[in-house]
């Protein structure tokens, strides 16, 4: 089974945020253990004086110092945003695939951009999902897997409908359930998806791919387009999802 984590970044009722952004990893589940324990050796290098395992790898609050991360210099704050991400170009990267939806909220309007974000999300992964059973012969399910938010049950009764009705693109004959919600202060897996959403939230809504750039071959890609990252826009645009649609697409 693959296991795609989902978090998200940007605020729909923000103004002064044009994006909203869901993001995540897909594990295989024989790799969930190795990338936790790459997760931990990368806060164990940068806070030696913690307990690994205890430090949770929230975005927003490393890259702005807040709370526990404020006695945390800069310069750290921001390698360890680095070497947590590179985790996806790491030993367990053949088992790991990036997605990412980012969503212009006014171009979608009146549709709720969070559903909008989720139905695109669900069918990449299933399609990602349909690729694997034709390259290797095994059929996979996938599970998805949310941060805890208010979106839980609106998330939950679009998933059972997608499954029965399928989505715009068709059915989603390989997710195995709907979605479960945990805490993200207790799996590292929901904490690497919260870095994508927030990696991608800096490119998008504030033009800095110092983030993102480094592992933008880790999103979901065949023949040279990157189907695992997805922008909605109506503005041109040379990011990775644009480009490779408008050159192999």
């Amino acid at each position: 089974m693959h296991i795609l984590y989902v978090d998200m970044s940007g605020n729909i009722g923000n103004p002064g945020e044009r994006h909203i952004i869901m993001a995540g990893v897909a594990v295989y589940e024989t790799a969930i253990f190795h990338v936790i324990e790459e997760l931990n050796r990368v806060v164990a290098r940068n806070l030696p004086d913690h307990d690994a395992p205890e430090v949770e790898l929230h975005g927003n609050a490393i890259h702005a110092g807040r709370r526990f991360w404020r006695s945390i210099p800069r310069d750290r704050r921001k390698s360890l945003l680095q070497q947590s991400l590179a985790v996806l170009k790491g030993p367990s990267r053949r088992s790991l695939r990036a997605f990412g939806m980012v969503v212009d909220k006014a171009l979608v309007s009146p549709e709720d951009p969070v559903e909008h974000a989720f139905e695109h999300i669900c069918s990449r992964f299933n399609i990602f999902l349909k690729r694997r059973y034709q390259a290797t012969g095994e059929k996979q399910r996938g599970l998805l897997v949310f941060d805890e938010d208010k979106y839980e049950s609106t998330l939950q009764t679009l998933a059972r409908d997608f499954r029965t009705d399928g989505t715009r693109w068709g059915n989603l004959r390989n997710l195995a359930e709907v979605p479960l919600f945990v805490d993200s202060r207790a799996t590292r897996l929901i904490q690497l998806a919260d870095l994508i959403a927030y990696a991608l939230f800096r490119r998008y809504e504030r033009n800095d791919l110092s983030l993102i750039t480094p592992v933008i071959e880790c999103f979901d890609q065949q023949g040279g387009v990157v189907h695992g990252l997805y922008h909605k826009t109506d503005a041109p645009c040379d990011c990775a999802a644009c480009a490779s649609r408008k050159y192999f697409g």
